[in-house]
């Protein structure tokens, strides 16, 4: 028996293990890492890509509150674009493709270099819980490890099984243990245990692929990285040194970045033969026969699921994605299934650029448990176990980032778990990783849930490019993020402030070498004066034209001058969404004693009642967000409240 004491051991190594990990070591606690494979830490098992609309928002966060995911994407990613750039700053996002492998190992650096982390592969088979707290684990070989606190990030593996076409077998991954012994144990503990199941698309051999019948999409021809790190240039020079020397060859790239070297990726379309030769082997998918009955995602959908639903499309597009710098496996985008292998074959050959092409792995489904995140505090602390924390897929979810970012909360707070500390919540207006979280514990899920800007009500607050200014200083609280980062932070956010003031502070009259500058800008002449920060609110006014015209500006980073240009420029929406906040916290700051008997409570309806006992929301804000409780209900919740507050 290993008698050896941790005040934190993560469960998993996936992107939420990974980040539990490093937040709970470096807060200074002893964390132990146990996973089944070493050497698939932080494994891309599905699309090997970060970012997207809602998800690089997730990756930002991150960073700003001192996690790792950030700076592993930028360190390989093999192709970074700039998503939504036409549109509003609320919505551009950063997308990368990385190499899959290298990111793997990155993170495996990372996780063997930090202080007071041990990794252990092992399979966790039971938690040991005594007077309703976590004590230690114990794996399938009978080693106990005592701790104080638990992070489950299981991803896909308790009773995982892979079904392809006919065929089923058990699995957490292709290829690997499903994990049923801790699936068992969360049962016996008394956590409620739900079905889920997402799917995969083939992956291609690049060597049988004509090129030639795609369309490549290149990667962004400006530097762009998804840590705040990059504002300095030294980040840059580091990020390179981890890229290999060569690529491989197999790719046509006819335009390479000088900034970067970077592969594309390829788009492509399939037709009605694809189409015909799907809806002839409906009955042979375990997802489109219903021999799956657990719920799989919506904005994820099986191929075959998109012909049933909309069989008026001519086609559908499809992007091939090359998965690393060096390796010849290419991922097919769009073309995720649960097809036999010989059906596969055939939807592939359907295609003119696929004609030929050689299946190296075929997609499959895949169906696991889930624990329905309403048994968990918004903290991600189970409500029954005291000291048990769950984050990623366990919680319901899809996505790495979705994955990363519970990972990180969850190490947070089983940090100042075991530090005696109040935990961190982040609030729906200060990060998405807040919307994510409320969500999860106010939501009923019916499909794995994915983070969309469109679930942010404050998205205008909450925009990549301010994430820092809004999260750091809670990282650096905490105890995440360098005293060097903070400093670093607050500077921009003062250097911001101070320019903001200094062009509401100046009036510029309509003079001859004024208009002669607008004009130079290739705008009109004015004939009355204008304030300079309301000049800069003007929409074709670059923040350089504003600097001309307004003397004694300090000198700025392209950095604090996007800043500056945002923030002037949708001053009106940003301080309506403050109103809209300010409103919000007097609910958020109502809290609801835990336990309390909703199912006594007189004048509310049943419906009420039985939704605010089931998901014990731990504030009034949260009691509002729940589905089947009205503002009427809300009423009555609140006179209930004051009155037991009176008694209590």
């Amino acid at each position: 028996m290993n008698v050896e004491e941790y005040d934190v051991v993560v469960v998993g190594a996936g992107h939420a293990g990974c980040e539990a990990a490093l937040a709970a070591a470096r807060m200074g606690c002893a964390a132990l890492l146990v996973t089944m494979n070493l050497d698939l830490i932080a494994q891309m098992p599905c699309n090997p890509s970060i970012g997207g609309p809602g998800k690089g928002h997730l990756v930002r966060e991150i960073d700003a509150l001192g996690g790792e995911m950030a700076q592993a994407t930028d360190h390989n990613f093999i192709q970074i674009r700039q998503l939504n750039g036409s549109k509003g700053p609320a919505v551009q996002a950063l997308r990368t493709q990385a190499d899959k492998r290298q990111y793997s190992l990155r993170m495996k650096h990372v996780l063997e270099n930090t202080p007071n982390l041990t990794t252990v592969q092992a399979m966790v088979e039971r938690v040991l819980v005594e007077d309703g707290r976590i004590t230690g684990v114990v794996t399938h070989l009978g080693h106990t490890y005592p701790t104080r606190a638990a992070i489950i990030t299981s991803g896909t593996f308790l009773n995982g099984r892979v079904l392809s076409g006919e065929r089923v077998f058990d699995a957490g991954r292709a290829g690997e243990f499903p994990a049923h012994g801790l699936s068992a144990c969360l049962r016996d503990i008394g956590l409620t245990l739900g079905r889920l199941t997402t799917n995969t698309p083939p992956r291609v051999d690049a060597r049988t692929i004509d090129f030639s019948a795609t369309i490549p999409q290149y990667g962004s021809a400006e530097p762009l990285y998804f840590s705040f790190l990059a504002e300095d240039p030294a980040y840059h020079e580091e990020c390179l040194s981890w890229l290999p020397r060569q690529i491989n060859p197999i790719y046509p790239i006819a335009e390479q970045t000088t900034w970067r070297p970077q592969l594309p990726c390829y788009l492509l379309h399939s037709n009605q033969e694809t189409h015909r030769i799907v809806r002839e082997n409906l009955h042979r998918s375990p997802i489109a026969s219903g021999f799956i009955e657990a719920t799989g995602p919506r904005y994820c959908p099986s191929f075959e699921e998109k012909i049933v639903h909309f069989p008026h499309h001519e086609s559908h597009q499809i992007f091939l994605e090359p998965e690393g710098w060096l390796t010849t496996e290419v991922y097919v985008q769009g073309f995720f299934t649960g097809m036999p292998e010989d059906v596969q074959v055939a939807m592939c050959h359907s295609i003119p650029a696929l004609r030929q092409a050689k299946i190296l792995r075929p997609g499959y489904a895949i169906e696991y448990d889930y624990v329905p995140p309403y048994q968990t505090k918004p903290s991600l602390e189970t409500r029954s176990i005291a000291g048990l924390f769950l984050a990623g897929q366990i919680n319901g979810t899809s996505g790495y980032e979705e994955a990363a970012a519970q990972g990180l909360m969850a190490g947070i707070n089983a940090g100042r778990y075991v530090q005696d500390q109040d935990p961190v919540v982040l609030g729906r207006d200060q990060a998405y990783i807040g919307v994510l979280i409320d969500d999860l514990i106010t939501k009923d899920l019916l499909e794995p849930y994915r983070i969309m800007t469109s679930r942010a009500e404050y998205r205008l607050l909450l925009r990549q490019d301010n994430a820092d200014l809004r999260l750091s200083s809670i990282g650096y609280k905490v105890g995440l993020l360098p005293r060097e980062r903070h400093e670093g932070v607050q500077r921009k956010q003062a250097a911001v402030q101070d320019i903001l003031s200094r062009l509401k502070a100046v009036w510029i009259r309509p003079t001859e070498e004024t208009n002669g500058i607008l004009n130079s800008f290739g705008l009109p002449s004015i004939s009355d004066g204008v304030n300079g920060l309301q000049l800069l609110r003007w929409p074709d006014v670059p923040y350089d034209l504003a600097a001309a015209l307004v003397p004694g500006l300090p000198e700025a980073t392209a950095i604090v001058k996007e800043q500056v240009t945002i923030e002037a420029k949708y001053a009106g929406y940003i301080e309506k969404q403050g109103q809209q906040v300010e409103r919000l916290k007097r609910l958020e700051s109502r809290h609801i004693p835990p336990g309390f008997d909703y199912l006594s409570l007189q004048g509310l309806r049943l419906e009420a009642r039985e939704r605010l006992a089931h998901h014990q929301p731990a504030t009034l804000g949260q009691a509002t967000r729940l589905a089947g409780v009205n503002p009427a209900d809300i009423s009555v919740l609140l006179v209930h409240l004051e009155k037991y507050g009176r008694s209590s």
